[in-house]
């Protein structure tokens, strides 16, 4: 082999020792790597802490050691420890050991190091922060747990979190309930008033729920049905009828059954009663058990009527026409006239004009 063949031969076994001695070097580097990050995870996992109270943090589950649930957060030098109860369980009910759960740390006690969390917490916060963001107008459904003087107390369930809410009296109807034992025990629509720091309840109203009602209902109320209510009040001119849930009308005295018109003081709060829709003047409904018409349905301008004067204000004088009609002779045009009237007074008058929208009548002396 001349020497031109050998130094060819050596010139190659040399690199073949460099490549594999690189290829060692780079596996060791690698392997070097590899355990100082293992290391390092290592120290981290047991780098120490600070638990800080009302902060989340996430934990793994560990299981349930003296009557609670233990989750290991790294850096912290004891578990963090979940009482084991129903208002926690129910969110802990899937968690298995090595499950990664987020946790609201409630309690820190940093002398005996002792950290205390809360699953409930973390849920109840998030519903409360969502259920005070609600629109105004935003039903919610609160359960009627009781009556007290002043009201009634309700849950109210929102994100599956339950509140504590309070309704007033005044706002647990459109009128006042003629029973109010009737709602206790019933799931109801409301809607949030507004928020009570200090006693950590909403206040609700089933009224302001109500109110957003009343325009359909009114809208689809048919002249010549029959429709069933309950009395809420009476008044020597009439009765006050609430009915569809939301609507509330009266019944003039010369309206109501032959049988009631000259004893309406017996017509207790809660009485049921039949009766038809009369008339709708914007938002007042007037009702009616009679089926008739009246002087108001049939009355036009420059109609002569005879009347009696029923007062005398200082914005003019009020005439009664028939029973459940009154009209208007107006200040300025009592001037005109230049006569003096009296109660009781008997009086042929004209009509002036008449505002069946806001069911007016204006008159003059005929």
């Amino acid at each position: 082999m001349t020497d031109l063949e050998n130094q060819t031969i050596e010139f190659w076994n040399q690199l073949e020792l460099e490549d594999s001695k690189r290829k060692n070097k780079n596996k060791a580097q690698t392997n070097l790597s590899a355990e100082n990050q293992k290391l390092r995870e290592m120290y981290e996992s047991f780098l120490l802490q600070s638990a800080t109270e009302r902060t989340i943090v996430k934990g793994t589950y560990v299981g349930i050691y003296s009557d609670q649930h233990c989750f290991n957060v790294p850096g912290f030098k004891d578990w963090v420890r979940v009482d084991n109860r129903h208002s926690e369980n129910k969110y802990l009910k899937n968690t298995q050991l090595g499950d990664s759960v987020e946790i609201y740390l409630s309690k820190v006690d940093h002398n005996n190091y002792s950290i205390e969390g809360s699953i409930a917490e973390l849920y109840e916060n998030a519903a409360h922060e969502s259920l005070k963001a609600l629109e105004d107008d935003a039903i919610v459904i609160g359960f009627v747990k009781s009556i007290n003087p002043a009201g009634y107390d309700l849950e109210i369930v929102h994100d599956g979190v339950t509140f504590a809410g309070f309704m007033p009296n005044t706002l647990a109807g459109i009128n006042k309930l003629y029973d109010p034992e009737s709602i206790v025990g019933k799931n109801l629509d409301v809607m949030i008033e507004s928020y009570s720091k200090d006693e950590g309840t909403y206040i609700v109203s089933r009224r302001k729920y109500l109110k957003t009602l009343i325009p359909d209902a009114i809208s689809k109320l048919t002249q010549g049905e029959v429709y069933n209510g309950n009395v809420t009040g009476t008044t020597p001119f009439g009765i006050f009828v609430e009915f569809n849930d939301c609507l509330t009308g009266m019944i003039h005295k010369a309206n109501v059954h032959p049988d009631w018109q000259e004893k309406l003081t017996e017509v207790k709060p809660g009485f049921e009663i039949e009766f038809y829709v009369k008339e709708i003047i914007k938002d007042k409904i007037i009702l009616t058990q009679i089926l008739r018409e009246s002087l108001w349905d049939t009355i036009k301008n420059g109609q002569i009527l005879d009347g009696k004067i029923k007062d005398v204000k200082q914005f003019g004088v009020l005439v009664s026409l028939d029973e459940e009609t009154m009209g208007l002779i107006h200040t300025s045009e009592v001037e005109k006239i230049g006569k003096k009237f009296t109660s009781g007074q008997e009086v042929k008058i004209k009509v002036l004009a008449v505002d069946r929208q806001n069911r007016k009548i204006f008159l003059t002396v005929a």
